[in-house]
C-alpha cells in the first residue's frame, strides 16, 4: 500500500483518523500581491496545451510554491518528487509531488509542514485524491516523530494548478477545507499559503 491507494475509511481504521470539514481560514483572507515574475511566468502559459498533470504542475503549480518560498526564505524550504518514507510496514510511503519543510537551505527532506498533492484528472473534489493528499499529511507527521520533531498541525492542499482545496491533520482528525480557491484570484490563494506558512 502507498499514499496513493488510502481511502478516507482506511485512515480511520489504521490510524483512528478522522474526517470532517470546517473552514480553515478566517475571512477576508489577508491578499498578498504576486510579484511581477510570478505574473509574468503564469502569463507565458497561457494558452498552451496543457494536458497532463506533468505539464500543469510545472506551469502552476511549481512557480506558485517557488513564490511562497522566496517570499519566506529564511523559513522554509521546497521539495519537489521526494519519496516520504514515514513508516512502509503501515502503508505511509511513496513520492510526494512538493513539500514545504520548516528547514531553510536543507539539501535532504527535514521537517515536513505542508505537502500537496496533484489531484488526478484535476478533480480536487474527489474524496479519492483528497483521501491521498490526508495520507501524505500523516505520513509526514510520523517522519517528524521518527526523527524527534513535533508538529501539531501540518497541512496539505490537493491541486490541479488552477484549483486547490487545502486540507489540515490536527490531532485525530483530517479537516477539508469548506472552501476552494482558484487562480482566477491569485492574491487570495498567495494569502492563503503565506498564512500556512506563518502559522506554523
Amino acid at each position: 500500500m502507498a499514499y496513493r491507494d488510502f481511502r478516507f475509511s482506511d485512515l480511520e481504521e489504521k490510524f483512528g483518523i478522522k474526517q470532517s470539514t470546517k473552514k480553515l481560514f478566517s475571512k477576508p483572507i489577508q491578499p498578498l500581491e504576486p510579484t511581477a515574475w510570478l505574473k509574468t511566468t503564469l502569463e507565458q502559459v497561457a494558452g498552451s496545451a496543457l494536458t497532463t498533470e506533468k505539464a500543469l504542475s510545472e506551469a502552476y503549480i511549481f512557480p506558485i510554491l517557488q513564490e511562497i518560498r522566496l517570499r519566506n526564505i529564511d523559513k522554509i524550504q521546497l521539495f519537489s518528487g521526494e519519496n516520504l518514507l514515514a513508516d512502509r510496514s503501515r502503508g505511509l510511503n511513496g513520492e510526494c509531488d512538493f513539500i514545504f519543510a520548516k528547514a531553510p537551505q536543507a539539501k535532504e527532506l527535514r521537517s515536513p509542514i505542508f505537502q500537496v498533492t496533484e489531484a488526478k484528472l484535476g478533480e480536487v473534489e474527489k474524496p479519492r485524491n483528497q483521501a491521498q493528499a490526508s495520507a501524505q499529511l500523516i505520513g509526514a507527521r510520523f517522519f517528524n516523530q521518527k526523527h524527534g520533531q513535533t508538529t501539531e498541525k501540518i497541512y496539505g492542499a490537493c491541486t490541479s494548478g488552477l484549483s486547490w482545496i487545502f486540507i489540515l491533520l490536527e490531532g485525530d482528525t483530517i479537516y477539508v477545507d469548506e472552501d476552494f480557491y482558484t487562480l482566477s484570484n491569485l492574491p487570495e490563494l498567495l494569502g492563503v499559503l503565506q498564512n500556512i506558512v506563518e502559522k506554523v
